[in-house]
């Protein structure tokens, strides 16, 4: 069977670039440091554009992200998550032979642990101070817990405390662009205030880190801010429209499938389901019933989906007919999990013709 059956997962040259350019751009306008998520892409073709475009370097979830980057000949790599266990620890001080890592430390027991972990290896342990802003996920939040966090931190001889970090990902959950926009700017001054406030006890706050594509832009505008961390920018996606942030004309990544049944005029079923497109409707807190992605046939909607089967219906009278054989492309909802649910991508032109075939480096990189 050929890679350009359907369904497949398409990567707009041109728009992957632009959109590449753009943010590195930005950041170098500003002054910014731009160390971008590799979880999005999961591709080192990807990855290498970034870094020639300019990167400080790359953030991961995972272990196994960074032993692809680090294989591949990446040298800097933050591990923007809480690491727990004797075969993580391990796995990360083998990696540091490597390259330059670094991790974070979100709460009393990860402090313990990391600083036990350096004094058995006999080196320090680099990392931020993870700060939650508002997700309520990982970190404290602001107040004297958390400024005891970092004051331990910056005390500890057996941690190289690079500064703070956050990440805003409630966003995702703003009902309005100005509800986004107060999230994306409270994001920054909130570490801000912070590190002033640690600045006047006598502790420098090196790095202030931030990172989401929904805030990115007021990130760029928020004085004190040296670093941002965005991931999905590279392809953008439906929820990136929704959002306000970018048109879909800024949409890179697409799924290309087929109608395979048209059970009535007003129902169409396509040959991506759920194994392809996944299942997001939003995150942290978007569940609007906005359906499973953007068909590019205006007036029908991705109502459903089962595993393999995607079932579109007509919400508009006006919308055209679809017959069976018809390709079409849909925006996903989230670019991240289609990714890894790929093996591989389409490079195509600025006619959708496929030019060449990615591999997905990273697929699976879970651990």
């Amino acid at each position: 069977m050929g890679i350009y059956t359907t369904p497949y997962v398409a990567v707009s040259r041109t728009r992957l670039i632009e959109n590449i350019r753009r943010m590195a751009g930005e950041c170098n306008q500003r002054k910014i440091k731009l160390r971008p998520h590799f979880k999005t892409h999961k591709m080192i073709p990807i990855a290498q554009m970034q870094a020639e475009w300019g990167t400080v370097g790359f953030t991961v979830a995972k272990l196994t992200e960074a032993q692809v980057l680090i294989k591949a000949g990446f040298k800097d790599i933050l591990i923007a998550y809480p690491l727990w266990g004797e075969d993580k620890w391990n796995t990360y001080w083998s990696l540091s032979k490597q390259a330059k890592l670094s991790t974070i430390i979100d709460s009393t027991e990860s402090l313990q642990a990391w600083s036990e972990q350096a004094k058995q290896k006999g080196q320090p342990i680099r990392a931020y101070v993870k700060v939650d802003s508002g997700l309520g996920r990982v970190g404290y939040p602001p107040g004297e817990r958390l400024n005891e966090l970092v004051r331990r931190v910056a005390a500890s001889e057996e941690i190289e405390f690079l500064g703070l970090l956050t990440h805003a990902g409630h966003a995702y959950g703003a009902n309005s662009p100005s509800a986004r926009e107060q999230i994306g700017r409270e994001e920054g001054r909130i570490l801000m205030q912070i590190a002033e406030s640690m600045k006047a006890g006598g502790i420098e706050i090196p790095e202030i880190s931030t990172g989401s594509t929904p805030t990115v832009e007021f990130n760029l505008q928020t004085p004190g801010v040296t670093e941002i961390r965005p991931g999905n920018y590279v392809f953008n996606d439906a929820t990136q429209v929704r959002l306000g942030v970018v048109p879909k004309e800024r949409c890179a990544l697409t799924v290309v499938t087929t109608v395979v049944s048209r059970p009535n005029e007003n129902r169409c079923i396509i040959d991506a389901g759920a194994k392809v497109l996944a299942l997001d409707q939003g995150a942290h807190g978007n569940h609007a019933d906005i359906g499973y992605g953007i068909p590019s046939i205006a007036g029908w909607k991705l109502s459903r989906l089962s595993e393999e089967h995607g079932v579109l219906e007509r919400v508009d009278s006006t919308a055209p007919s679809i017959p069976v054989g018809a390709q079409m492309t849909i925006i996903p909802n989230h670019a991240c999990p289609v990714i890894n649910l790929a093996d591989q991508v389409v490079l195509v032109d600025d006619q959708g013709t496929p030019k060449d075939v990615w591999y997905v480096d990273a697929r699976g990189c879970s651990q």
